[in-house]
């Protein structure tokens, strides 16, 4: 008699099994929620229990405790600045989180200083820039002497928060952008600026190709630019110039990702690092240094880590600005090292032998391909709560970044705490509009089972095991549904085709096996995610019975009958 024993980053799930003649047959089996990070003492303490109860029910006592090699993941929000690429050849000016610009138009122009206006009229177009130190009254007062003068002047650029202020005391009507760096501005720089009028979409400079074309950019820069354009999409105000030298390391004191590059090692700032994880496969990541994260105060060692910037799920297109809280970054860090013991701990605490039999993946695809109908050649793809792990014939890649991602997301979106957000992550809601009417997702209005509480009216609701759960006064039932497929199709999804692309060829179908793959949403998200590719998109059914579940838990007691 074995057990099975699969502590998750979310669940703990277990199978207890009689092995005979490497045969396996199935006893029993059980899950509940993992206690504590993945691999310590509470979270084995946990699995014994959870053991002792599922072993109590079924009237039979394992022999041998079998377990996976262990790796927590550490997911959270942390408040890293939208990310860019370290390699575009144009870097913006703006701050991220400016928010007063004033005047309308764009313009392209030489950089001039503000104390450079005493000299003589440039003899083409200009863009002024207000260090910090400057009052506004005295920048309004020389633009207007300088305009006098002869100077042709496109655009203002304010270190502070004193657009408005500048631009109404000025006698042109130019944009003037808020809160721009321009400390390290060289003189003579090309700068393009641009304000949107207010009640207008038109955006000319986050068009890549007239951007290209202002400052002169090669042809060959032009996807790059692309690139960056796409964070000016939904932009007030823009302030774009050449990058001339590569962006300075983080200090040493900074927060920092380090990541393996073309077989050398680079130190990234986190916001840097963001685009360069997008980009690559699972495994390049050596350390992470993020003081909003705990583990990761004084260093992490990692194999891997998966950033989401939120502003990329609330992109302007869809969702009315203000219903979601979209600034952060969704930060999923694997640990480099397996924790330790964790066989010692669970004998300790059981009183029988444990054995660490296998990683992960291995189990995990054990376990899979047991599914009747598996395809040959498919590559079994594990979805937990921490990672996403897949498993091929020949290649394994484990990444960061899984269901507690999806969980983070929609807390920190939608203002509520976690064990609501796993809650209302899976299944639709609808929007109580009386004591008796609800507005689903679809568009119907139903009629209530039971009379609505007051606290449930006007607000939006999961259907809980007690009844309606309010979680969102903001939120109308259709753009629910949207904010929550784009939430999977950014984390999960978008971490699945990242781990693809690790493969010397796609495969011909890939099956979602974790407790993950139970979200009918993630499944479809994941099929759009890879519309490009050849692959057929299914489910694990462990045994023929267990659903996608016990995928861990199942394959290690299939790998003990077998040895």
């Amino acid at each position: 008699m074995v057990a099975g024993i699969d502590v998750g980053n979310h669940t703990t799930e277990i199978v207890l099994a009689r092995v005979r003649s490497g045969v396996v047959f199935t006893i029993a089996h059980g899950q509940a929620p993992t206690r504590g990070r993945k691999g310590s003492v509470e979270s084995l303490q946990a699995a014994a229990a959870l053991l002792h109860r599922i072993e109590v029910d079924a009237g039979v006592r394992a022999d041998e405790l079998l377990l996976s090699s262990l790796r927590p993941v550490d997911t959270a929000t942390a408040p890293i600045p939208p990310g860019y690429s370290p390699s575009s050849p144009v870097r913006s000016l703006r701050r991220p989180d400016a928010s007063t610009p004033a005047g309308a138009g764009y313009g392209v122009g030489s950089h001039v200083r503000l104390a450079d206006l005493t000299a003589s009229a440039a003899g083409g177009p200009v863009v002024v820039s207000v260090d910090d130190a400057t009052d506004f009254e005295v920048a309004a007062r020389e633009i207007s002497a300088a305009v006098d003068r002869g100077w042709h002047i496109v655009g203002v650029l304010a270190a502070q928060d004193d657009a408005v202020l500048i631009r109404n005391r000025i006698p042109i009507d130019v944009p003037v952008v808020d809160e721009a760096d321009v400390a390290d501005l060289e003189p003579g720089a090309l700068v393009a600026v641009e304000v949107v009028e207010e009640g207008r979409a038109y955006r000319a400079m986050a068009d890549p190709i007239a951007l290209s074309a202002a400052l002169g950019l090669p042809a060959d820069s032009l996807v790059d630019v692309a690139e960056f354009c796409r964070e000016l999409a939904d932009s007030a105000a823009i302030a774009v110039t050449r990058r001339t030298s590569p962006p300075p390391p983080p200090a040493p004191d900074d927060d920092y990702v380090e990541i393996g590059v073309n077989g050398e090692t680079s130190r990234f700032s986190p916001a840097q690092a963001h685009a360069v994880l997008r980009r690559s496969v699972p495994g390049c990541v050596r350390q992470v240094r993020l003081r909003s994260v705990p583990t990761a105060v004084d260093g992490l060692a990692v194999h891997d880590a998966f950033f989401t910037d939120l502003a990329s799920i609330d992109n302007g297109a869809w969702l009315r600005r203000g219903v979601a809280d979209a600034q952060g970054t969704v930060v999923a860090l694997l640990a480099a090292e397996e924790a330790a013991d964790a066989a010692a701990t669970l004998e300790e605490l059981t009183g029988r032998r444990a054995t660490t039999l296998a990683t992960e993946p291995e189990a995990a695809a054990w376990g899979a391909r047991t599914t009747p109908g598996i395809p040959p050649g498919a590559v079994v793809c594990d979805i937990g709560g921490g990672t996403v792990d897949l498993i091929g014939t020949e290649r394994t890649v484990v990444a960061a970044g899984a269901g507690e991602s999806i969980t983070v997301a929609v807390a920190r979106v939608l203002g509520i705490p976690r064990a609501l957000a796993e809650a209302v992550k899976r299944t639709p809601a609808v929007r109580v509009e009386g004591p008796h009417v609800a507005h689903e997702e679809d568009g119907r209005r139903v009629f209530l089972d039971s009379p609505a509480s007051h606290d449930a009216i006007g607000r939006l609701c999961t259907r809980g095991s007690a009844g309606l759960v309010p979680f969102s006064n903001r939120l109308a039932a259709e753009e629910w549904r949207s904010l929550r497929l784009a939430i999977k199709q950014e984390t999960v999804a978008a971490n699945i085709a990242r781990c693809l692309a690790a493969f010397d060829e796609p495969p011909t179908a890939l099956v979602l096996a974790g407790g993950g793959a139970l979200d009918d949403e993630l499944m479809r998200t994941v099929g759009e995610a890879l519309r490009g590719v050849p692959v057929v998109v299914g489910r694990a059914n462990i045994d023929g019975v267990h659903g996608p579940r016990f995928a861990v838990a199942a394959g290690l007691t299939a790998m003990y009958a077998k040895q």
